[in-house]
């Protein structure tokens, strides 16, 4: 899926990976719209995409499957 469907998915509680995350690797959006990680880290949505700018990163998504 595209970057903006990842982000769509997130806006509703789900868990998203991406192609280069490892295989227990995840991220979510929270009710405030800071992001949140498998291992309870947050930052904010600028921080997360400031280092995934990258066209690798416009596609490649999918909902996390545990």
């Amino acid at each position: 899926m595209t970057k903006q469907e990842a982000i769509q998915l997130m806006k509703e509680g789900k868990k998203v990976t991406h192609r280069y995350f490892s295989d227990n690797e995840w991220v979510t959006m929270l009710p405030d719209g800071r992001y949140t990680f498998e291992d309870n880290c947050i930052c904010s949505a600028v921080g997360f995409w400031h280092d995934r700018q990258s066209t690798q990163f416009q596609t490649d998504w999918s909902e996390f499957k545990p």
